[in-house]
């Protein structure tokens, strides 16, 4: 029995309805006389333990139902405690759970990319290493990875202040009252009084209503909180005057009005939002407002982003495709429209211990145990320099603190923070040591030197993995997250073994950033050597021509669905065969944007592939005999996929080193093929400009191949030779064209 029917069944008792039956009970017993006043006392009597047991259960399953309701967040670090002690206070608040699915280090990866968030804040760790000053717009700077980590992090909200992030954002006529409302736009003196404009033709106009009366008939229309659309207006349009967007005065644009900063972005940011306005006819406040509202319902609130917090990181919206369709680009944005929100309540009494609010909560996956720290007030680097003389390595900032060690001059170290201003009358720059402890250092005894590499090699990351600007987890800070299946250059390993039981490679990433990963156990290591011919992992493409269902599981159920890809997707297979479940050959795979999870191979009817590997160097064609290979295939190339593999050129066994060309014959899995090198009409297991020539002879007319030297002219796979395909073989021959294996 579960709760909702125990709590039925002994609500019965105490509703009202024992009342009803009981009185009857006694005067039927009245009515019958002799021994059923006896009857009716035992009754009574066994009533009053039924009601008095009663009660018990019900305290007991309240008491129960209260700890499944504060348990749902148990499994998140952190979230329990801080929404408890945002419960005592507010018994009345409730806290809705919504479990993203989302990796939490592939989610900090995506809303760290180049110009998706910016901050006004500069320096101190919090701008981008690689965009540095760069400004997106005037005064806001791209944030950096830690910044976009502290401010994604649902538990730096879980408080007073910030919660109202979270508040779902429908209209509500008892707690979003005018007073509020004015309160919001107490310091925006655009929003006072009725409404006054300039038309279109520049003539001074009045509206019959406040600035107020529209942001509430708005709210109502569209079942939008009314203080989230204040706060909105407040947010993009600022305090005072306001900003030009809603002047009606700007050149070319006059009598356009765009209250939201809808549409508005890139370089001019005033042209594109009244352009827009231009496009929706939004020719005086009201229609700005109302539009704006309403764009706001259908195209946020109506499909999942409905709180703050999702508007401006979307992770509940799978439909528009996570990480997109956020509405600002202020990374700090709906923390402090939180506030603001927060702030109208309080100002009239409306957060008390009777304040009924609905909050919703996102969860990721594989959060870290502690939350994600604001950023410091140096700036974070990962650097090699060099002592210029003798200097004292020290706990702490200043010549008072405790010297860990003294280094003669020529001692090389790795400097992971900059110092933004000077303490005792020096800039104090963090440092780490051979042996990885972390110190400060004088920066006027410190020398930038080139990179110390002692290695160069391809590494593949099989787990979702954050990157350090030095080694250790104690006193460096996360700088970015890879996902699996990126590829990281690593430049310096075995420097820092078993720092924190940790050994930490120095690896340069994709876009020149610098950082130390974690290799991880050898049962499951972070990173792993690359090998393009690795049996364990590789890059696929969806071939099949209906898209490919990516799933949470290895299953075909409906709601196993994370995203379904398009033919031509590129995938990264982290595990092959991962299950056979269902009949199907089910692989592990990493969508681009960091998703992972299962895909069926092949169609289990006919065995037709839906997947192939992306750089496949062969493949055979069973139905015909013949091996496809790509230009300059070797024997040992195929030897690594298969044993026992023989090649010959006119009954001639060729070397391990030979390259394989069309017409040779390719004895595998104890079958003989017909090789045919795509492009190489020659037989020379290459591809040159007599290979291009021919093949355009061949579209001309004016010779003939036949059997596989034909196929192997058709590279664009029509069946037929063209001068496309000579154009390409051309192309292959001077290095700018790089056949694949369809």
């Amino acid at each position: 029995m579960n709760f909702q029917t125990k709590f039925t069944f002994f609500s019965i008792l105490i509703d009202g309805k024992f009342e009803e039956c009981y009185t009857k009970f006694v005067k039927n017993c009245h009515k019958r006389g002799g021994n059923n006043i006896l009857n009716m006392k035992k009754v009574i009597w066994l009533c009053s333990i039924i009601m008095l047991l009663s009660t018990l259960f019900l305290i007991y399953f309240e008491k129960e139902a209260d700890a499944s309701y504060n348990s749902k967040f148990a499994n998140y670090p952190e979230y329990k405690e801080l929404i408890e002690a945002l419960q005592k206070e507010h018994p009345n608040w409730e806290f809705e759970i919504l479990e993203t699915g989302l990796n939490w280090a592939d989610a900090v990866k995506e809303e760290s990319k180049h110009g998706r968030n910016v901050t006004h804040r500069y320096g101190g760790g919090w701008n981008c290493s690689t965009c540095g000053s760069k400004n997106y717009e005037t005064g806001w700077y791209c944030a950096s990875t830690t910044t976009v980590a502290y401010y994604l992090d649902p538990r730096n909200s879980l408080n007073e202040d910030y919660i109202f992030q979270f508040e779902k954002l429908t209209y509500n006529s008892e707690l979003q009252t005018k007073e509020g409302v004015e309160k919001i736009f107490n310091d925006c003196n655009y929003m006072q009084g009725k409404i006054t404009y300039y038309d279109t033709n520049g003539k001074k106009q009045t509206i019959n209503k406040t600035y107020i009366d529209v942001v509430l008939e708005a709210a109502k229309t569209y079942n939008i909180s009314a203080y989230h659309l204040a706060s909105r207006i407040r947010q993009e349009m600022g305090t005072g005057k306001g900003s030009t967007m809603i002047s009606g005065t700007v050149s070319g644009y006059k009598g356009y009005y765009n209250y939201f900063n809808w549409g508005a972005y890139g370089s001019n940011i005033i042209g594109s939002g009244l352009e827009t306005a231009k496009e929706k006819g939004w020719t005086n406040p009201e229609k700005a407002i109302k539009g704006g509202a309403q764009l706001v319902a259908k195209d946020y609130i109506g499909v999942g982003q409905n709180t703050l917090y999702f508007q401006k990181f979307n992770v509940s919206n799978k439909g528009a495709g996570y990480y997109v369709h956020q509405y600002m680009t202020n990374v700090s944005a709906s923390k402090s429209e939180g506030l603001t929100i927060k702030n109208a309540y309080q100002s009239m009494g409306l957060i008390n211990k009777n304040s009924k609010v609905v909050f919703r909560i996102p969860v990721y996956k594989n959060m870290p145990t502690f939350r994600c720290p604001e950023p410091g007030k140096e700036n974070i680097v990962t650097q090699d320099v060099q002592t210029n003389g003798e200097v004292n390595i020290r706990k702490g900032k200043g010549t008072n603190t405790d010297t860990i060690t003294t280094l003669k001059k020529g001692v090389k170290l790795l400097r992971i923070e900059y110092a933004q201003k000077k303490e005792n009358g020096y800039y104090w720059d963090k440092v780490v040591l051979s042996n990885g402890t972390k110190g400060y250092a004088i920066r006027d005894r410190l020398t930038g030197i080139s990179l110390q590499s002692n290695c160069n090699e391809k590494d593949i990351v099989l787990n979702s993995t954050e990157v350090r600007n030095g080694p250790g987890k104690t006193g460096t800070a996360v700088i970015s997250y890879v996902a699996p299946g990126n590829l990281v250059t690593v430049v310096e390993k075995g420097k820092y073994p078993n720092l924190e039981n940790e050994n930490w490679y120095r690896v340069r990433l994709s876009d020149n950033t610098y950082g130390y990963i974690a290799l991880g156990s050898s049962e499951n290591p972070n990173l792993v050597k690359y090998d393009e011919n690795s049996s364990d992992y590789d890059y696929v493409k969806v071939v099949c021509t209906d898209g490919l269902r990516i799933r949470r599981a290895p299953n075909t159920k409906e709601n196993n669905i994370i995203t379904t890809v398009t033919q031509g997707t590129q995938l990264f297979r982290a595990q092959k065969s991962a299950s056979d479940n269902e009949g199907y050959i089910w692989d592990k795979v990493v969508t681009s944007n960091g998703l992972v999870g299962y895909c069926v191979r092949q169609d289990k009817s006919n065995g037709e592939p839906w997947i192939k590997p992306l750089n496949q160097k062969y493949e055979l064609d069973e139905k015909n005999a013949n091996i496809v290979c790509i230009p300059n295939t070797t024997v040992e190339d195929l030897k690594t996929l298969f044993t026992n593999v023989v090649v010959e050129k006119e009954n001639t066994v060729i070397a391990n080193n030979a390259k394989i060309g069309t017409g040779y014959t390719v004895t595998v899995k104890g079958k003989t093929y017909i090789a045919i090198v795509k492009g190489d009409v020659t037989g020379t297991g290459t591809v040159t400009t007599v290979d291009a020539a021919r093949v355009l002879k061949v579209a001309a007319g004016k010779y003939t191949l036949e059997g596989v030297f034909l196929k192997a002219a058709d590279v664009s796979g029509d069946e037929k030779v063209t001068t496309v395909d000579a154009a390409r073989i051309l192309k292959a021959a001077a290095g700018k064209y790089n056949f694949t294996i369809e």
